[in-house]
C-alpha cells in the first residue's frame, strides 16, 4: 500500500459514530453499537481515526488521550483489507496525531489468544505491562488481557 493509495481523517464528534458504528460491526462480534460510539466520543479527549481506500473507510482506531497519557479503545480493519499493511498506517497516523497533541506514551489492553493483534501491536513498539485476567468475555469462556504502552 502506497501512501498516496488511502486518506486519514479524525473525528472529535458524535457525528462519526453511525460510520465508526458500520465499520466497528463488521470488524468485530458483536460490534460496538451507535450509541456505544455516541458515548464514547461525547467524553473530552476521544479522537476516532478513520483510514479510507480509494473514499471507502477501510479502519477505524478510537483514541482517548488524558493530559500526555492516550490509550487505544478499539481498533478494527475489515477483514478483506487485513494482512495489507493498514493497521500499521492506521497506528502510524494515530501516534502522529497523539504526538501533535502532546501525549508522549500510549496505553492498550488486547485479548491473550489474538494472536494477529499481539503481532501488530509488538511489531510498531509496544510492550507488555502488565496481565488482567479474565478480562474478556466471549459468553463461551473467559480470555486474559495484556496491557501493553509504547513510548511515542
Amino acid at each position: 500500500m502506497q501512501e498516496n493509495d488511502f486518506s486519514v481523517e479524525f473525528f472529535e464528534s458524535i457525528s462519526a459514530a453511525p460510520l465508526a458504528a458500520a465499520i466497528h460491526g463488521r470488524c468485530f462480534m458483536p460490534g460496538w453499537s451507535e450509541s456505544d460510539f455516541v458515548s464514547t466520543l461525547s467524553i473530552p479527549g476521544t479522537v476516532l481515526e478513520v483510514l479510507s481506500l480509494a473514499n471507502a473507510p477501510v479502519a477505524i482506531a478510537l483514541y482517548r488521550q488524558v493530559t500526555d497519557e492516550a490509550e487505544i479503545l478499539t481498533l478494527g480493519t475489515l477483514p478483506a483489507h487485513r494482512r495489507n499493511g493498514i493497521a500499521g498506517q492506521l497506528l502510524e497516523n494515530g501516534f502522529n496525531y497523539l504526538r501533535h497533541n502532546n501525549a508522549t506514551c500510549l496505553f492498550l489492553e488486547v485479548g491473550t489468544d489474538n494472536i494477529p493483534a499481539l503481532r501488530l501491536y509488538r511489531s510498531n513498539g509496544f510492550v507488555e505491562t502488565g496481565r488482567r485476567p479474565n478480562y474478556y468475555n466471549h459468553g463461551t469462556g473467559y480470555e486474559d488481557a495484556l496491557m501493553m504502552k509504547r513510548l511515542l
